[in-house]
């Protein structure tokens, strides 16, 4: 069982290199068109775990008369889903390859953590062990607070939040749902320092089979709450790009691209001209980013090739003629012609730097376009204060001044626009048939 996600050269949760800033642009036109979601929040099940755990944090504080803080509840939803992760690991034997429909956040930290037999499991382990990392609540609480399921500024949950983390463990009326809570609410004591195998006369492995991610496969009741209060009641045009990315689906198609081009010519269900419009600036713009992205990738990995640096002449003459060059043109050409492209000029970051260089290069010829290509890139890093350009220029010579970029490797690819996440969303309810894997 498998859930799916777009192509990618790694499915970490970790940002990728982005030297021109268009993941950051490509992600902020996602946002367009599903105002609501992030690109780390596609499981519906993480939803609800995230729920249940600011609830249970929550009750705790007077259960146990802790402060009424923020960071009390932050270090309570800690415990939680630590305990949470170990049960989980149990379930499976402490075994969990990459790419398991129940691989989670913070995998190699509880992995550390789990010892297989019947002695106690730490309970204050370090879950998340690298700084780029996010645990559940990192990931989920931004679309939480968005879709009004977390009040806005706080931990607290919201009474539309209920119905969700009431049937955690279970539908209404299922046998041992308070004791699972019971052994939930132990474990954030402060008095309680370790998980036992067994409380209660209930397994670790069982509390994990109850909670995981795959858990809620099958649960129709609680699939249907996650969907109407994370997709139904998110923001325009959520909904709508939803179910366009669930007709595409079932009509087998997979690729980003593919799928707003169908969408735009009506394949997927009617659109209405303003949400046409939107996907065809998104189709404009991942055209434009997947030339540029291309087209520097292809400059730095020659340079790179040659030794780390190579004459400006023949860098141009084997990366930037012909195809390449053209590619870059048109590309320019169609974005600037798009609709709404008033939505990029008004980003906070780079959104008017990218149209000026769509301008540069859409009558450049191949060493203009290097010019504006770093240009572009050299004022990109400036503006994020990480430094100046990762290729520079002395004597007619390009050379390699960062050496520690490596998105040069991978094949450039058109953005996904979260259409993803939206799949995932939609398998992980039970609208479509599961197929890969996201957290």
């Amino acid at each position: 069982m498998l859930l799916w996600a777009a192509p990618m050269p790694s499915e970490s949760e970790f940002v990728l290199e982005d030297p021109l800033a268009l993941d950051y642009l490509g992600q902020q036109i996602g946002y367009f068109l599903l105002p609501a979601l992030t690109t780390r929040s596609g499981h519906a099940q993480y939803f609800a775990m995230v729920l249940y755990g600011l609830d249970l944090a929550e009750r705790a504080l007077a259960e146990y008369g802790l402060p009424d803080e923020d960071r009390t509840r932050h270090d309570l939803f800690g415990r939680w889903e630590r305990l949470w992760a170990l049960a989980l690991l149990e379930s499976h034997g402490g075994e969990l390859t990459r790419g398991h429909p129940d691989a989670i956040r913070g995998a190699r930290g509880v992995a550390k953590a789990w010892v297989s037999g019947e002695r106690p499991l730490p309970r204050d382990y370090p879950l998340i062990s690298r700084q780029s990392e996010l645990g559940g609540l990192g990931a989920y609480l931004v679309p939480l607070r968005d879709l009004g399921l977390v009040y806005p500024g706080s931990l607290r949950v919201t009474p539309a939040a209920v119905p969700i983390l009431e049937a955690f463990w279970g539908e209404p009326g299922t046998m041992h749902m308070q004791r699972f809570d019971n052994w939930a609410m132990h474990v954030l004591s402060p008095a309680t320092t370790r998980v036992e195998r067994k409380f209660s006369n209930f397994r670790l492995s069982t509390l994990g089979e109850r909670s995981r991610l795959s858990s809620i496969l099958g649960r129709e009741a609680q699939q249907r709450r996650v969907f109407e209060a994370v997709v139904e009641r998110a923001p325009p045009p959520t909904l709508r790009v939803i179910q366009l990315v669930e007709q595409a689906a079932r009509l087998r198609i997979d690729e980003s691209r593919d799928m707003l081009v169908a969408m735009i010519a009506g394949q997927c269900g009617p659109v209405e001209p303003q949400l046409r419009d939107l996907l065809a600036l998104a189709l404009a713009f991942g055209d434009a980013a997947f030339a540029v992205r291309d087209a520097f990738d292809a400059v730095y990995g020659d340079i790179t090739e040659a030794g780390f640096a190579a004459p400006r002449a023949q860098v141009v003459a084997r990366v930037l003629a012909g195809e390449r060059h053209q590619r870059l043109r048109d590309a320019a050409t169609a974005l600037l012609a798009a609709p709404e492209l008033v939505r990029l000029q008004r980003l906070p970051m780079h959104g008017r730097l990218f149209l000026r260089l769509a301008e540069d290069l859409r009558e450049a010829t191949p060493a203009a376009a290097l010019d504006h290509l770093l240009a572009f890139h050299r004022r990109v890093q400036r503006e994020r204060s990480s430094g100046d350009s990762w290729i520079s220029e002395a004597d007619g010579d390009l050379q390699i001044a960062q050496t520690r970029y490596t998105g040069h490797r991978f094949a450039a690819r058109f953005p996904a626009f979260k259409f993803n996440i939206a799949r995932n969303l939609l398998e992980t309810t039970g609208r479509l048939a599961t197929q890969g894997v996201s957290k």
